[in-house]
């Protein structure tokens, strides 16, 4: 329960909730009549304009000059998403479309991409799905090509279906029996193992390996630690823009073009998912619901993030979609539950 919870009385509650579902619903500022002709409030209309002011003396709305009704703050909003009993259910439609969009297995990356599709097309905001983290992912197979004399191809395959790679070049030539021997030693040792601990595991390879093949090992070695450096900044794949500049999304086409420059940037939707994740062990299903002024970012600071994350295995991925405060956070908190569920049962399914 959050504090503006507390801090209203059940009369003053029915209103705010009221005005926060009119307002989501119509975009139009509310005013106390609307509130008497759409809601049973159980009260005249005299004391829903006295709560209306009430309401907007402790900051839970505003008003704008241009109208006599009122909109939510950040703060109103808050106060309902916290109020929500239950995330509630996608219509029976819905969840038939993302059980059969996730009937098959396809590659991660393109699978992350329709997801996010997937996901903006039942909200009609943008998604947002970064994949597991590669810390936590378990190497499952490491394989080694030579793409000339002196240049190898390094891929790394996780459980979780991810690959990476990297090209490592040496100052000598290739052996390739060395590197068919160091590829069958790679997979003995790191079978299994995380890449936030290969390094171990590659330091007790390098002191039974042969003077003659440390070099190439060495060489492999430095790769694979640059690519658990380049993890770490992370990466998440984006779907849906276009609807960030759908009519009544935004009060000024300023917002959009700064919200949507802000997308383009990896750096700034790696850490949005960041600051509303939420640790491991935590409830599996808790919906994260940044509002506006919530966010660090200032210029997310006219849109709210619904997010979750998604286990694959011990690794751990993050989905969610961005819009505007004015946002349908029930629709949207269930849409984002549902899709990330089905995600993470589809790709634990494809673990060997």
């Amino acid at each position: 329960m959050g504090l503006g919870e507390r801090e209203l009385d059940e009369r003053k509650a029915r209103v705010l909730r009221a005005v926060v579902h009119d307002f989501i619903k119509t975009a139009e500022p509310v005013g106390s009549r609307a509130l008497v002709e759409r809601y049973a409030l159980g009260v005249s209309p005299a004391t829903i304009r006295h709560e209306l002011a009430a309401l907007e003396e402790q900051g839970f709305l505003s008003h704008p000059h241009t109208s006599a009704g009122r909109v939510p703050t950040d703060r109103g909003y808050r106060h309902y998403v916290d109020s929500l009993s239950d995330v509630g259910q996608l219509a029976r439609a819905q969840e038939a479309a993302i059980a059969r969009y996730f009937d098959g297995v396809a590659d991660l990356e393109e699978t992350l991409i329709r997801t996010s599709l997937l996901l903006a097309s039942l909200t009609r905001y943008t998604a947002m799905v970064a994949p597991p983290a590669l810390d936590r992912s378990r190497l499952r197979h490491v394989e080694l090509v030579a793409l000339g004399t002196h240049i190898v191809l390094l891929v790394l395959i996780y459980e979780t279906g991810r690959i990476s790679k990297r090209m490592v070049e040496l100052t000598g030539e290739i052996d390739p029996d060395h590197l068919e021997q160091l590829r069958r030693e790679l997979n003995q040792a790191l079978d299994g193992e995380r890449l936030g601990k290969a390094a171990a595991s590659l330091s007790a390879l390098a002191e039974r390996t042969e003077p003659e093949r440390r070099p190439l090992l060495a060489a492999v070695t430095t790769a694979i630690g640059q690519l658990e450096s380049d993890q770490e900044a992370g990466r998440v794949v984006v779907g849906g823009q276009a609807h960030l500049a759908s009519p009544g999304a935004f009060a000024a086409l300023e917002t959009v073009q700064e919200v949507y420059e802000a997308l383009e940037q990896q750096v700034v939707l790696v850490r949005l998912l960041k600051a509303a994740m939420y640790p491991r062990d935590d409830d599996a299903e808790r919906i994260s619901v940044t509002i506006g002024t919530e966010h660090e970012l200032e210029q997310m600071q006219a849109t709210s993030l619904v997010s979750t994350t998604y286990p694959v295995g011990e690794a751990v991925g993050s989905i969610g979609v961005l819009g505007p405060t004015r946002m349908d956070y029930l629709h949207a908190m269930a849409a984002v539950r549902a899709v990330a569920r089905y995600l993470g049962d589809m790709l634990d399914d494809v673990e060997p």
